[in-house]
């Protein structure tokens, strides 16, 4: 499953090329899906990007991920059915909306969906003669692949 953070680092990378790789390592092991989606969505048309920024995005989604936590420790006991306030689906609902803000913010609809579709193919495929986890990884390596 943290494969997907290799494939993150590298997507993200080509707009740090003018950093050490120093630099490029602190970026790497601070980012997340989240930050990906937002860094990704704002690279693109641009030819770098500013470390500082990125170390900013970083940091605040971690204190704001810590924070939550603090809260939830604290505060979760008197939420007695989360399923019922629809919290148990607010992560994952996030992800299809960046899905979206990205697309949009790219010209190449078409190459979104046929990648896509052979990523669900793959995944659906691979699923059959072995486990829906190493799908997703087929999957989604030979997105990242086809996409280049």
């Amino acid at each position: 499953m943290n494969l997907r953070h290799l494939l993150l680092s590298a997507a993200v990378s080509p707009y740090f090329r003018h950093l050490s790789p120093l630099y490029n390592m602190l970026i790497g092991v601070l980012l997340t899906d989240e930050t990906f989606g937002v860094a990704i969505q704002r690279s693109t048309g641009s030819a770098a990007n500013s470390e500082k920024w990125m170390h900013g995005l970083n940091l605040t989604a971690y204190l704001n991920w810590s924070l939550d936590n603090i809260a939830g420790a604290f505060l979760g006991q008197w939420i007695a059915d989360p399923e019922q306030w629809g919290l148990d689906f607010a992560l994952p609902a996030m992800f299809p909306g960046l899905l979206v803000l990205t697309i949009q913010s790219r010209n190449t609809l078409l190459t979104d969906i046929l990648v896509g579709a052979a990523a669900m193919l793959i995944a659906v495929g691979v699923s059959v003669l072995w486990s829906p986890s190493i799908g997703v990884t087929f999957a989604t390596a030979a997105a990242s692949t086809i996409e280049c």
